[in-house]
């Protein structure tokens, strides 16, 4: 008798489950927003769990298009305001929302290249891919998601992140500033005159970049591996970590200090810069 009991209140809690994770689906949720170019100069978006999708538009026009679940039938999950050239695009979880299971939504931006002077990103749980994006500033602040960046060109970028990886590749800045707490960051074919990497604990790799005037890179807990697509031809270089497991391979490098934790030199007249520093972690740098 026990055991039939136990039965039937276990096939009422997986049915309640059931229908609990039904209802937390929610209803369909779609919406789509179209701005003229020259009437939005900064895009501004306050995302909690939903991925955002950027890409590039031959139209001369700024889109936003939603599409997810929503489970308060009086408000919406995404909102936009338009005001003074400024689209700020806000999407809050409603209720059980943030314990449902499958995806939530996305939020897809469409920009054209060249129109719009800013993005900022403020980014709680949701992923980031950005696709073949032209802008002068952009900078993304992140918690928790993975950050795709792939053909970026920007005046000025800023990243930072909480415990989100970041993978850029095939972009160029003028200016690259990277901060992290717990996460990796892979650079790949990312050209900067001024790039500055700063980690507490998460790998950087860099690869086939290009020598610019000053690449700083230093974390807590993480190797450092610096890849030249080209060689270097007047560079004044300064790695140093703990771990006493450091590497360079650079054609013409002229060693001005050499011990187990630390390695100086130059290569040619030493006009440019590159300074790497682990505390506990390899450096390699060809």
């Amino acid at each position: 008798m026990k055991k039939m009991i136990f039965v039937f209140v276990a096939f009422i809690a997986i049915g309640g489950l059931a229908l609990s994770v039904k209802e937390a689906g929610g209803k369909s949720f779609k919406k789509k927003y179209s701005f003229e170019a020259g009437s939005v100069e900064e895009v501004e978006i306050n995302n909690e769990s939903w991925d955002i999708a950027f890409k590039n538009t031959e139209v001369k026009k700024v889109i936003i298009a939603v599409e997810g679940k929503r489970q308060d039938k009086k408000n919406d999950p995404v909102t936009i305001k338009h005001s003074e050239k400024k689209m700020t695009v806000n999407q809050e979880d409603q209720g059980i929302e943030g314990f449902s299971f499958g995806k939530k939504g996305t939020i897809y931006i469409s920009i054209p290249k060249g129109e719009i002077d800013a993005i900022i990103l403020n980014n709680k749980f949701g992923d980031i891919r950005m696709n073949d994006v032209t802008t002068k500033n952009i900078v993304i602040s992140n918690d928790s998601g993975a950050e795709k960046i792939e053909r970026l060109s920007a005046d000025n970028g800023k990243f930072v992140s909480k415990e989100g990886e970041l993978r850029l590749k095939d972009s160029s800045l003028k200016e690259l500033t990277i901060a992290s707490t717990t996460g990796d960051n892979y650079l790949a074919g990312v050209i900067s005159p001024k790039m500055k990497i700063t980690s507490t604990d998460g790998e950087v790799l860099i690869k086939d970049t290009k020598e610019g005037k000053s690449l700083l890179v230093e974390t807590k807990s993480g190797d450092i591996t610096v890849s030249y697509k080209e060689a270097p031809t007047s560079l004044t270089l300064a790695a140093n970590s703990d771990s006493s497991d450091i590497t360079i391979d650079l054609e013409g490098f002229k060693k001005k200090q050499h011990t187990e934790k630390s390695k100086e030199g130059t290569i040619g007249d030493g006009l440019n810069k590159l300074g790497l520093l682990s505390k506990h972690g390899t450096i390699n740098v060809n």
